[in-house]
């Protein structure tokens, strides 16, 4: 099967085919086994954990970092702050925005001024035509 020119080269290198999964049946069942012995051991995963944070003997960082994985456990990680500043004009999203409002708001009044006509739309040329008296085209394209 050849492959198209502007598909990515990872795709290009491993074989995926567009609209197929990589991964069809999931992740391998050894992970989901090693994931239910973890659940299994906390509690004593745990009890160690504390042992070592409460340890005075035991190494300082080890401390640490035990006493820091148990306060994660039981509270969650810490919200990190992040300081960020957004210029909204530097993208010209702003105006993109203010432009696609502008189209919205324009086909809205279009589509109302259509729904409140009724009647038939005849072409500015026929009405010149059958104000001015012509005779029918029918008629003339019958006599010649």
């Amino acid at each position: 099967m050849a492959r198209k020119q502007n598909e990515p080269e990872a795709c290009k290198a491993r074989g995926f085919q567009k609209g197929r999964s990589g991964n069809p049946k999931g992740r391998p069942p050894i992970i989901r086994e090693v994931q239910e012995m973890a659940k299994d051991l906390t509690p004593a995963l745990i009890t160690n954990l504390f042992e070592i944070a409460t340890d005075d003997r035991a190494n300082a960082s080890a401390r640490v970092q035990a006493s820091v994985a148990l306060l994660d456990r039981g509270w969650g990680r810490p919200k990190q702050s992040v300081d960020v500043k957004v210029d909204h004009n530097a993208s010209g999203l702003a105006n993109a925005i203010a432009a696609a409002q502008e189209r919205m708001r324009l086909q809205a009044v279009e589509q109302q001024a259509v729904n409140i006509i009724e009647g038939e739309i005849v072409s500015d040329t026929a009405t010149a035509m059958s104000d001015a008296g012509s005779p029918d085209l029918g008629e003339q394209n019958s006599k010649g």
